[in-house]
C-alpha cells in the first residue's frame, strides 16, 4: 500500500518550491503547526524565569542581611550598650543589654553571642562596646561576636533544592516528549527554515520542517519542538546534512 500511495503522489504535479500555505485538509481538522522558534529552540523560558525568581527570593534577604551586618561592622555609629545579664554558653557567653536611647527610643533588650573574653568584661563593666547602623538598631556588631552559620546552611539548602528540582524537571521533560512519528517522503529533501512545521496538506501529505539529527542509507531523523519524525526517502534524495535544517514533504505512515 505505501509503494502504490507513493507512485499515485510522484505522479501528481510538483508542489511550488514557495512556502506551502497553511490550509485545512478534507476532513475539515486544522493543520498542526508548531509555531517558529529562535536558535534558543529548546529553552523553557518560563521555567528560566521561575527559577531566577525563586533564587532571588533565597538568596536576596540573605545577602541584604549580610550587607547590612557589615556596615554595621565599618561604617557604624560606636555606642557603649549597658549590660543587662549575662549567660555562659558553652565556651561563649550570651550578653543582654540594651542600648542608649538616643539610637533606640525603646530601649529594648537585645542579645547577642560573644566569647568567653568579653563576656566577662561585660559581667566586670556591665557595659558593651557596641556599633549600630544608623536608624536600624536591630543591626548591631560586636567585637568578639560569635556568628552561626544557620542562615547560611538554610540558604545554601534551598538554593541546592531549587536547583535539583531544576535538574529533574529538565530531565523528566526530556523524557515526555510526544510519540514519534513515521513518514515516506514524496519529494526530495530540501533546505529548511528556523523553527518547526507539521502541517497537513489538502492532499493529505504533510510538510514538516525541522534539525536534522541522524542520517541514513535511505533516512533520516527530523526533531521538531516536541517530537522527533524519522523520513524512509526511498528513491528520494537527502542533501542535507547532520546539524542543519531540513523541509520535506512526506505521508505519515505511523
Amino acid at each position: 500500500m505505501v509503494v502504490e500511495s507513493l507512485t499515485s503522489y510522484q505522479s501528481r504535479s510538483p508542489v511550488r518550491a514557495a512556502a506551502v500555505p497553511q490550509r485545512r485538509g478534507p476532513t475539515g481538522d486544522p493543520p498542526v503547526i508548531l509555531t517558529r522558534m529562535s536558535r534558543w529552540r529548546g529553552v523553557r523560558w518560563w521555567r528560566v524565569i521561575l527559577v531566577a525568581l525563586a533564587l532571588i527570593v533565597i538568596n536576596v534577604p540573605y545577602g541584604l542581611h549580610e550587607w547590612s551586618l557589615h556596615r554595621a561592622a565599618t561604617d557604624g555609629l560606636h555606642v557603649t550598650a549597658t549590660v543587662v545579664g549575662v549567660t555562659g554558653d558553652g565556651d561563649d557567653s550570651v550578653v543582654a543589654f540594651r542600648l542608649p536611647r538616643e539610637v533606640d527610643d525603646e530601649l529594648e533588650v537585645r542579645t547577642v553571642k560573644v566569647d568567653r573574653a568579653v563576656g566577662e568584661e561585660a559581667t566586670r563593666t556591665s557595659e558593651l562596646d557596641v556599633r549600630v547602623l544608623e536608624g536600624h538598631p536591630d543591626v548591631v556588631h560586636v567585637d568578639g561576636q560569635v556568628r552561626g552559620w544557620g542562615g547560611l546552611i538554610l540558604t545554601a539548602l534551598a538554593d541546592a533544592l531549587v536547583l535539583l528540582m531544576l535538574l529533574l524537571s529538565w530531565r523528566l521533560g526530556g523524557r515526555l516528549k510526544r510519540p514519534a512519528l513515521v513518514g515516506v517522503a514524496v519529494e526530495v529533501v530540501q533546505t529548511g527554515d528556523l523553527g518547526s512545521l507539521l502541517d497537513k496538506q489538502d492532499d493529505g501529505t504533510y510538510v514538516i520542517n525541522g534539525e536534522v539529527t541522524r542520517t541514513g542509507p535511505a533516512s533520516l531523523v527530523l526533531t521538531l519542538q516536541d517530537r522527533e519524525v524519522e523520513i524512509h526517502l526511498r528513491d528520494h534524495d537527502n542533501p542535507i546534512a547532520v546539524g542543519d535544517r531540513a523541509r520535506v514533504r512526506a505521508q505519515l505512515v505511523g
